[in-house]
């Protein structure tokens, strides 16, 4: 017989779900069609003439200083936009800790991103970090009440 054959010796994990890579598909993809799609993926051309845009405003819309300045800065980082599945990344002891508690985020799916020897897991459930609570005999050991190092720490 002179047909390939796949061998897997072993599964891939996904660093990110901590999920195995699923294996590749068995059938081809088709080739492409000749009518043109309902929902073409190149961009459209020009059009001959431009549309209209909001015209500027009359009167600028910052006029001077901010009356009342910025709030103070918050006690611990913030993070960019995330993904639906980034902002379910959570550190913890195991998963019942995880999504019992939300004590931190580690959008990368990574554990360095966690305090101590805690684990990133992946679709926990939670919506926002709680930190680890006001009682410092409850933070992981070098790091505040967020999960971050502290500074005296470095």
């Amino acid at each position: 017989d002179t047909r390939p054959t796949l061998r897997l010796t072993g599964t891939d994990c996904d660093a990110r779900t901590h999920k195995p890579t699923p294996p590749p598909s068995r059938r081809p993809t088709p080739s492409p069609t000749r009518a043109p799609s309902l929902d073409p993926t190149i961009s459209p051309e020009p059009t001959v003439s431009p549309t209209s845009t909001n015209a500027p405003s009359a009167s600028p819309t910052e006029q001077g200083p901010t009356i009342s300045p910025t709030t103070n800065p918050t006690k611990r980082p913030t993070h960019p936009p995330l993904s639906g599945l980034q902002a379910g990344f959570f550190c913890g002891t195991s998963w019942s800790d995880t999504i019992t508690k939300c004590k931190k985020r580690c959008p990368t799916g990574e554990d360095p991103e966690c305090p101590g020897d805690e684990t990133c897991f992946a679709y926990t459930g939670c919506r926002e970090e709680l930190g680890y609570g006001d009682d410092p005999s409850k933070w992981v050991a070098g790091y505040d009440q967020w999960g971050y190092i502290l500074n005296d720490a470095l």
